[in-house]
């Protein structure tokens, strides 16, 4: 037998947050196929117990995680050796130059069906020929993905808890990539070409799903559930199995009477994302006011009495009729629905996207304040990230390899914004991007 290698896979923030990340799930049973492999989970809670190990994996979802994944990397090198340090994730794919001081190697893309995170491990890099990007090599890096997602690779035993965003259920994911054609969103690069499971696939993976993990309910993970060809015979064979249904999102334009009446919702979550037909066009967001209000009156009469709305401002050629738009179309929400929450965040042009040279509006905090002070009159509750950690969203997304000096002595956003003012870069990472960007050296 050869030696074990114990691997740790990290989500860099909090349990229940990473409990409900795939990618955590997908490691974990990935890797643990392996003979000469001991995979284990590890989340903010509970790293530090990590002493002596081969490799660590933290899975970089979202840029605000990065003060977190610094901190675990400083901590864990002095305990750890011998390990190498690896990042992986939708933000490694897009752009991991900002981290590249900290990790040894990045894998951009999906190790489905690949040996990379293997070969890695054991330290056998002359193995690896695209899908990995080490810091100290030249040249451009190739993205890995399976062309088809298949029953191969996926995680049916899963750890599940009461304390995830879907509670205890079971992970299912019906495609990955975006079919729409979002401007914002880098959802469609980053995962193209859009690809969906066989609904037999799927049946398949809902009945082992449910031999090995024992749960009530199935979570449908995917950019947008209902652009799934097959999403009411999926959800009618779920109904049979007796078992919940929770979709991780429908756009307004695929809800249905027949839809909602086998998912069997408390609360229905749209996201319009611009209140004004104008600037949905602009975003390329193809849903419209008639879309919103028919899945609103779909709603009410599935006796559906909460709507939470997603909306953005600082969209690009934005102006104050658009803002004065997301009022009045929440108002008209309100008009037929009991509760309504609203969520509204600055756009951050994030690479890989159609908007990655724009600038960050600085205005959209007061756009913000302006919107929860004329809904809280209509009874409306507005909730909105912390404006500093979308400034530094802004600034860790479009850095290069030189905010890692930065980084090193930033301990969370409103550090790192500091330090970015007194070295007078700020225009640099909000302002309207000239030149070469960082991440055209990923091919994807």
């Amino acid at each position: 037998m050869k030696n074990i290698k114990n691997v740790a896979v990290i989500f860099p923030n909090k349990f229940k947050g990473g409990i409900t990340c795939l990618a955590m799930h997908i490691l974990h049973y990935h890797l643990n196929k392996y003979r000469d492999i001991d995979c284990k989970m590890f989340f903010i809670e509970n790293y530090h117990e990590i002493r002596n190990y081969d490799a660590i994996i933290i899975t970089l979802q979202y840029e605000n995680d990065y003060f977190n994944a610094i901190k675990i990397i400083k901590e864990l090198k002095p305990k750890n050796p011998n390990a190498i340090f690896i990042g992986g994730g939708p933000c490694a794919i897009s752009n991991p130059f900002p981290l590249s001081r900290f990790f040894d190697a990045f894998v951009i893309g999906e190790i489905e069906g690949t040996e990379v995170m293997y070969n890695l491990i054991t330290k056998n890099f002359d193995e690896i020929k695209e899908g990995v990007y080490f810091p100290d090599k030249e040249g451009k890096i190739k993205r890995i993905y399976p062309k088809k997602l298949t029953i191969d690779d996926y995680p049916v035993n899963q750890i599940t808890h009461e304390s995830g965003a879907y509670g205890k259920a079971f992970l299912l994911e019906i495609g990955r990539g975006c079919p729409r054609r979002c401007r914002f969103c880098m959802a469609r690069s980053i995962y193209y070409p859009p690809r969906f499971r066989k609904l037999d696939d799927l049946i398949y993976l809902t009945d082992k799903g449910l031999e090995y993990t024992k749960v009530n309910k199935v979570a449908l993970i995917a950019p947008s559930v209902g652009d799934y060809k097959y999403i009411v015979d999926l959800c009618q064979y779920l109904n049979e199995r007796g078992v919940q249904i929770s979709p991780s999102s429908l756009r307004a334009d695929t809800i249905t009477d027949e839809l909602l009446s086998l998912l069997n919702l408390k609360t229905l979550t749209i996201a319009p994302e611009a209140g004004s037909e104008r600037l949905r066009e602009v975003i390329k967001k193809d849903i419209n006011e008639d879309d919103i209000l028919n899945a609103v009156a779909l709603a009410k009469e599935h006796g559906i009495d909460k709507i939470k709305l997603y909306f953005m401002v600082g969209i690009v050629d934005e102006r104050d009729e658009d803002v004065e738009e997301i009022i009045n179309l929440t108002k008209k929400i309100k008009e037929n629905i009991r509760k309504v929450e609203v969520s509204i965040n600055p756009m951050v042009p994030k690479p890989r996207t159609p908007f990655e040279k724009e600038s960050f509006d600085l205005t959209a905090k007061n756009k913000i304040k302006y919107i929860e002070k004329n809904l809280k009159k209509i009874g409306v509750s507005v909730e909105s990230e912390n404006f500093n950690s979308m400034i530094a969203q802004c600034i860790l997304c479009r850095g290069g390899e030189e905010l890692g000096n930065i980084l090193e002595n930033s301990e969370k956003p409103i550090r790192l914004i500091k330090n970015i003012k007194n070295a007078g870069l700020l225009d640099k990472y909000l302002g309207k991007i000239e030149g070469e960007l960082p991440w055209e050296r990923i091919e994807l």
